[in-house]
């Protein structure tokens, strides 16, 4: 019962998916793109620090990356066991594989890795401690927050497809449909949020005022593609 459940949320999670990626789409174009914000220092240092990434994983990954990675993916876990109230009793990390221990779980926990870029907010919360105790007088040049966030952001993202496409318990224990809609749209909804924090341009209320309209017409819009395929579906 449960699994079927989740199956039909999953289904239902499709059009989500499919309307989120439509903003994202017109973020990107008309508030970071159209706004020149990707020729900016930050942009270019957050392209550099994910290209950096990229290079080292495709071409010197080793064990100590998978370590790096099993390590942020169980302590994800046990921070989102923590955010939902549950008992962390021991967290295992090696270079094959891990787990934790605990009194709770939820698809919240169990998914948890697979969107929530551990690494970058480890960065985000140095740089925040960083800036509060050297004070305004030394506070470093924010393009370098921009660089490590994006060598850390593609460190997640890289390794979440990476991992995804094997056979996860994480994943199969909530149904692959359910999982890969909530981790899609989980991640294209961080996405958004560093572009509308990042981009001078780019607001939340326009954001939410894009999703919207894309939701509100998503039925007429999918109508009328049906009848420009088929052409005989009623108005």
């Amino acid at each position: 019962m449960v699994r079927t459940t989740k199956w039909l949320t999953g289904l239902l999670l499709l059009p989500v998916c499919w309307i989120l990626f439509e903003t994202f789409v017109v973020l990107l174009q008309s508030d970071t793109l159209a706004g020149h914000y990707w020729r900016t220092r930050e942009f270019a240092f957050f392209g550099l620090g994910a290209a950096a990434w990229l290079v080292l994983f495709f071409l010197a990954r080793c064990r100590a990356m998978l370590w790096l990675y099993v390590a942020g993916h169980e302590l994800t876990h046990a921070l989102f066991v923590l955010i939902c109230r549950g008992k962390v009793g021991r967290v295992h990390v090696s270079s094959s594989g891990g787990h934790i221990l605990t009194n709770r779980n939820n698809f919240l926990i169990s998914l948890s890795p697979y969107f929530f870029p551990f690494y970058s907010a480890v960065v985000v919360a140095g740089w925040v401690l960083l800036c509060w105790v050297v004070a305004e007088q030394a506070r470093p040049d924010p393009v370098w927050l921009y660089g490590l966030i994006g060598f850390t952001w593609s460190f997640h993202f890289s390794f979440t497809v990476w991992m995804i496409l094997r056979e996860q318990p994480d994943v199969e224990q909530n149904g692959r449909l359910f999982s890969f809609t909530v981790i899609f749209a989980a991640n294209l909804l961080l996405i958004c949020g560093m572009i509308v924090v990042a981009s001078p341009t780019a607001t939340f209320p326009g954001f939410f005022a894009t999703f919207w309209e894309n939701l509100r017409t998503f039925v007429p819009r999918l109508l009328e593609t049906a009848r420009e395929v088929y052409g005989d579906i009623p108005r």
